[in-house]
């Protein structure tokens, strides 16, 4: 199975069908995550845009193939199912364990439900779940926006900010200095191979033609 490191309960809710389990999200972010060696391995789920209208991924029994040999004859792969709970569990388990500031009661908005739901219906029919999942993400969102403020104090640079950090700002409605990136370089191109250098580069560094030739006779070069 595929790696989890951390630990969270993930609010399994009631048992409506052993076969399928539906992961709900009210991420704003794209989750794609990918388990090697099972089939379906690969999991994407879309940004959920409107709280009042999650995203859901519905996830069945997964299974992989272990070979069998009889001496140097081959014999059909045994097949091992994996139940859908067990894969739902390692898709948000793993995607939590991938972002920073994440703990129990601060983390992206993500569950799972036993069976299939109507993701219109989840926040009505599951309120207390939703709650928590809006909760859990606004903490996190707070904590990405004070970990953008540490580092701006500290750094004074827009390049220690990430999107995610922006848009938890923006989601709680808080202005900060750091909100808006300044772009003071512009890239140009290399008249020769056409490919993005920095404005201030003497030398292409694709195909090494001189941009500015003024500029590169004054430079010394080791032998």
């Amino acid at each position: 199975m595929p790696r989890a490191n951390k630990q969270f309960n993930l609010l399994p809710i009631s048992l409506q069908d052993d076969d399928v389990c539906t992961i709900v999200s009210i991420v704003p972010f794209l989750i794609s995550e990918f388990k090697p060696g099972i089939y379906p391995g690969r999991f994407v789920i879309q940004p959920c845009l409107d709280y009042n209208k999650p995203e859901i991924l519905e996830v069945g029994t997964s299974v992989y193939f272990i070979p069998q040999f009889n001496g140097d004859d081959e014999m059909p792969a045994h097949v091992v199912k994996t139940p859908c709970k067990e894969i739902a569990t390692a898709v948000i388990k793993d995607y939590l364990s991938a972002q920073m500031d994440v703990n129990e009661d601060c983390k992206p908005g993500l569950t799972f439900i036993s069976g299939r739901i109507n993701p219109l219906e989840f926040p009505t029919k599951n309120a207390v779940a939703f709650l928590k999942l809006k909760r859990d993400q606004s903490s996190w969102f707070s904590k990405l926006v004070q970990r953008a403020d540490n580092d701006w104090n500290k750094y004074k640079h827009h390049k220690v900010i990430s999107e995610n950090q922006r848009f938890a700002c923006r989601a709680l409605n808080l202005e900060r200095e750091w909100l808006t990136p300044v772009y003071t370089e512009v890239a140009t191109k290399c008249p020769a191979c056409l490919q993005n250098c920095l404005p201030n580069a003497i030398v292409c560094a694709n195909c090494r033609c001189i941009l500015k030739s003024e500029e590169y006779k004054k430079l010394s070069f080791a032998a």
